[in-house]
């Protein structure tokens, strides 16, 4: 019912009304409206927008088009996005049909096996978001000599391990990271990963500079000071054209950067000697 209909019932019931009575008949109208425009927002932040397309047409797709389908949903949600990461505490979901069908933290990332059986579940590929979280580094200073006069950066000794391949990589330890990141070429090199069509492919920004990379879930193996190994499956970002990322800003020889999550799943005792700039891993 229009705005004019509604006075013009008042009028039938109540005769003529004055300028300042029908303007007051306005103004109730509009506060009436409000409650209903609030719930037509709320409704449409609980909606995810955003088709899935089914595995073989994301395959069949060049890279820009894959980037396109799981970067402009993330946009176009990012509200929605946000609070489900809050409600699940998620480092990431997976999302077909507007619903998250897979979440967890970074070491709770399906591998390719997994997660084509998952597409094949649904029969769809699904988006898959990151919490922002997990891309934030706060690049503290420390061991790995640094562009900085005195300055080093903590290292730890990791052997990444996927399907055909391993390497040893003596990576920046950072605390002020959550996640681990690699260089993509040596780990391409040594066929610890491998590229295909199904690949999770995104564009981030670290220290006001983008990269890009592939999300791929890879074996961490740290081995303490007495030969004790122990490993833990986790989602890596590879980075791509790593020699011109911000990764090697503070340290040009980096080839690698864990974070924090890897160590709260080892559970080892960490060991920093500032004095020798000695690193020391003791499993307990």
């Amino acid at each position: 019912m229009t705005q004019e209909t509604v006075i013009d019932n008042i009028r039938q019931r109540l005769g003529p009304l004055n300028d300042q009575a029908e303007q007051a008949v306005k103004e109730v109208l509009e506060m009436l409206k409000l409650p209903r425009e609030a719930k037509s927002i709320k409704r449409l932040e609980e909606t995810f927008t955003g088709t899935n397309v089914s595995p073989t047409e994301y395959e069949a797709w060049s890279r820009e088009e894959r980037l396109k389908y799981q970067t402009e949903p993330e946009k176009t949600n990012a509200r929605w996005i946000e609070r489900k990461m809050q409600e699940l505490r998620a480092a990431w979901i997976m999302v077909i049909d507007g619903k998250v069908v897979a979440h967890g933290s970074l070491t709770d990332y399906p591998f390719d096996e997994e997660f084509d059986a998952l597409c094949e579940k649904f029969g769809k590929f699904p988006f898959v978001f990151m919490n922002p979280r997990v891309l934030m580094i706060e690049e503290s200073l420390s061991w790995h000599d640094t562009i900085e006069y005195g300055d080093a950066y903590p290292t730890v000794a990791v052997t990444v391990q996927g399907a055909s391949g391993a390497c040893e990589l003596q990576a920046d330890f950072d605390t002020g990271a959550l996640g681990v990141y690699f260089d993509q070429e040596i780990l391409l090199r040594n066929k610890v990963m491998t590229k295909r069509n199904r690949d999770i492919e995104k564009i981030s920004e670290h220290l006001s500079q983008s990269f890009r990379y592939i999300q791929k879930p890879l074996w961490l193996e740290v081995t303490d000071k007495y030969g004790k190994s122990q490993r833990v499956g986790m989602m890596a970002l590879c980075i791509e054209d790593w020699q011109s990322s911000p990764f090697v800003a503070i340290n040009p020889q980096r080839t690698a950067l864990v974070g924090r999550e890897a160590f709260l799943k080892l559970q080892p005792v960490v060991h920093l000697d500032f004095a020798s700039r000695q690193t020391e891993i003791e499993y307990v």
